[in-house]
């Protein structure tokens, strides 16, 4: 089990922190958690995109269809982030992404 941090500002957004627990063989996501600046309604909507990642692959575009997946499925609204900056940051926690 390996471990990451990342720390991204979201292109036109806000600030994203993320604390990831992976499997670096399988690249398969344990947990992550999502901090910074950003707003979240309903507020316990973030930890459902949390758990909605736990055994997602380290791939941006699965990454991304689960966290919509999540939101829409949730009716959850992300304010300052988006899917794509999500997998970003956690592509970059594993050492898979480099900032831009």
């Amino acid at each position: 089990m390996a471990q990451g941090y990342a720390v991204f500002k979201i292109p036109e957004g806000k600030l994203l922190k993320v604390k990831l627990t992976y499997e670096a063989e399988d690249t398969i996501i344990e947990a992550v958690q999502l901090l910074g600046d950003f707003f979240v309604h309903p507020e316990d909507g973030i930890e459902a995109v949390e758990q909605a990642l736990r055994g997602v692959r380290l791939e941006e575009a699965a990454i991304s269809e689960a966290v919509t997946a999540c939101v829409a499925e949730r009716s959850i609204d992300l304010l300052g982030i988006t899917a794509a900056g999500i997998a970003h940051t956690i592509l970059m926690a594993a050492g898979m992404r480099e900032a831009n």
